[in-house]
């Protein structure tokens, strides 16, 4: 048996090395038809009972775009022997380069008949249905996985669907894979996965693990801080935040110095966050997201004016500003009012014009626009200009199907009813209101009190 089996390992490596002359001729002389023909000649020649030698020849023909050279080495191979899964595999590979996803697909499949336990048939099937038609991805693997239950088809499946952009499909195969057999690439993937369906606690973990297994992986440290920051769990975010700043090796995204901005901020460390934000606007000016998240941070710090002055700098370049933009400009304007000893109400009619505006730019959410001015008022004790805009979002309100509408009409209705009943000492103008309100919240104390349904006096 040991006689027999030193050939057949002489062979396998002269085999490689045979292949090196015909390498570079074709990387350093490609032109040299007649070297390259007088070559390949002779390595068939010796090589032609060898059909893992032959697949060799044809996968470097195909690396270097000589397709029908590659085509015929895989052909000699399969006369050799049908059963040469690489052989059929090698042909897809062809086909595929050559952008004929179909035909690829097909030389795939008769790998996967011929070569049943060969799990490459199947993953290549697989990968060109990763995008185009997942389900036929996600087929192919788990007949894979019936076949030869030793290979990690759940893995493989999940970053089938992973690729596509399915990721609910994604986290239901990664999450019945053994990540303690899982390649760095794949748990990585299974990570991120998480992360995008905002499975942060899970995503932390995972991040966890990775970095212990995989401990030169930067990916894990990211997730891990995105994760961190996501949950507010400032403190852990700011040593993983710590772990990709200073690391020398990495190159800074600007997510990166976000991220990290976010973690110094819920850290109370306002000045050090404000000059990461400042970093990644220098990395990528055309992103303002950075001016707003300096605003916070001088919100957060108590500093009004420059919160005001930054968040106007990010509306002025933002010209796709989502209703939360717009309702955190206003929310300054309230913290400085509540702070103001004179001219609450001067500083309030900015809050007020940005949620009027709102209302007028996004019609469908006018009634969340003036209940949200109205609270606002109400905060600072501008009791008057929050009855004003109870008022209109009650009648933005009035006749919603919503249930989460209704919510907001049912605090309006709460509010304007105290107003007139608690602050104004004027029950018969709270009535109107409360008799709406108790169809919509039977058990509401203070409609009931001031309905005469029971004895208790209307409260805050």
């Amino acid at each position: 048996m040991m006689g027999l089996s030193a050939p057949v390992m002489a062979q396998e490596i002269s085999y490689q090395d045979k292949l090196k002359p015909i390498e570079n001729v074709l990387k350093t002389n490609a032109g040299d038809a007649k070297a390259l023909k007088d070559l390949t000649k002779d390595y068939q020649k010796e090589f032609k009972k060898n059909p893992k030698a032959l697949v060799a020849l044809g996968e470097l023909f195909a690396m270097n775009k000589k397709f029908a050279e590659a085509e015929a080495a895989a052909n000699m191979a399969i006369s050799r022997d049908k059963s040469c899964g690489a052989a059929y595999i090698l042909l897809g590979d062809i086909k595929a380069m050559q952008d004929s996803g179909g035909d690829a697909a097909m030389w795939y499949s008769q790998a996967m008949t011929m070569d049943p336990k060969n799990p490459d048939g199947y993953m290549r099937y697989a990968n060109v249905y990763r995008k185009v038609d997942p389900d036929e991805s996600a087929k192919a693997l788990q007949k894979l996985k019936q076949i030869r239950p030793d290979f990690p088809v759940d893995a493989e499946t999940g970053n089938s669907f992973y690729i596509g952009q399915n990721y609910e499909k994604a986290y239901e195969f990664f999450s019945k894979a053994d990540k303690n057999q899982m390649s760095e690439y794949y748990l990585g993937n299974y990570d991120i996965t998480d992360y995008y369906l905002h499975k942060y606690d899970e995503a932390l973990e995972l991040a966890k693990f990775g970095k212990n297994k995989f401990p030169k992986n930067t990916l894990f440290n990211r997730v891990a801080m995105w994760s961190a920051v996501d949950t507010q769990k400032y403190t852990e975010a700011l040593g993983y935040a710590e772990s990709v700043i200073n690391n020398d090796t990495l190159k800074k995204s600007a997510r990166d110095y976000l991220y990290y901005g976010q973690a110094l901020k819920g850290n109370g460390q306002f000045d050090k966050a404000i000059e990461q934000y400042q970093k990644a606007f220098a990395i990528d000016n055309t992103d303002f997201k950075p001016y707003q998240y300096i605003a916070e941070a001088y919100q957060a710090a108590g500093q009004e004016d420059k919160a005001l002055e930054w968040s106007q700098k990010y509306m002025d370049n933002n010209q796709n500003a989502t209703p939360s933009d717009f309702a955190k400009l206003a929310n300054i304007y309230v913290a400085k009012a509540e702070k103001a000893t004179t001219d609450k109400l001067s500083i309030m009619q900015k809050a007020f014009a940005i949620y009027d505006n709102m209302a007028s730019k996004w019609p469908s959410i006018s009634g969340w626009a003036f209940h949200q001015a109205g609270i606002s008022a109400t905060q600072v004790e501008l009791h008057d200009q929050a009855a004003e805009y109870y008022k209109k979002a009650i009648d933005a309100l009035k006749n919603t199907t919503d249930e989460s509408e209704k919510a907001t009409l049912i605090s309006c209705l709460q509010n304007i009813g105290y107003y007139y009943a608690g602050i104004k000492n004027d029950l018969e103008s709270a009535k109107p209101y409360y008799e709406i309100l108790i169809k919509l919240d039977p058990n509401d104390a203070n409609a009931k009190a001031a309905l005469g349904l029971d004895e208790t006096t209307p409260t805050e």
